[in-house]
């Protein structure tokens, strides 16, 4: 959603009504979310989570904005990364292709356990109505906050 002028509000009001909003869990109270919640504020994005309501956040089977932290990370025999993303509102395991590591600028040594990722127009594959998996490529990719990122 975009901030219109009538809901404008500074940085760290944002970060701490942000901080306020999300669960108990650690990772969205340290660096890395916190900066991709300060990135999207700057860019006139707000976060919110879409990960445990894919009906109403999945169109034509993509989801528009995607801001997770990495919470498992395991390479494939094919050389992609099966992941497990968490957002505020939900889990939802996922597949890094290949091309994300392999890129001269690639992101092999940035996406690890804790790091956080903020996806654009991510394809979501759904096997079975309760069953929903992402495919992350290269084109997905708008940023990467690794887990030693301090805000």
């Amino acid at each position: 959603m975009e901030v219109g002028h009538e809901n404008v509000m500074t940085t760290q009001d944002y970060v701490r009504k942000i901080s306020e909003d999300v669960s108990e869990d650690d990772h969205f109270t340290l660096g890395p979310w916190l900066s991709a919640i300060v990135h999207l504020h700057g860019e006139g994005l707000m976060a919110s989570g879409c990960l445990g309501d894919m009906n109403k956040y999945c169109k034509n089977g993509k989801l528009e904005l995607v801001v997770a932290v990495v919470m498992t990370c395991t390479p494939n025999s094919l050389g992609d990364m099966t992941v497990t993303l968490k957002d505020p509102t939900g889990i939802m395991a996922g597949t890094i292709h290949y091309k994300v590591f392999k890129k001269e600028d690639g992101y092999a040594n940035s996406i690890k356990v804790g790091s956080v990722l903020i996806l654009r127009n991510v394809s979501v594959f759904t096997p079975k109505p309760s069953k929903h998996y992402l495919n992350i490529t290269v084109k997905n990719i708008v940023k990467v906050f690794d887990n030693d990122t301090v805000f």
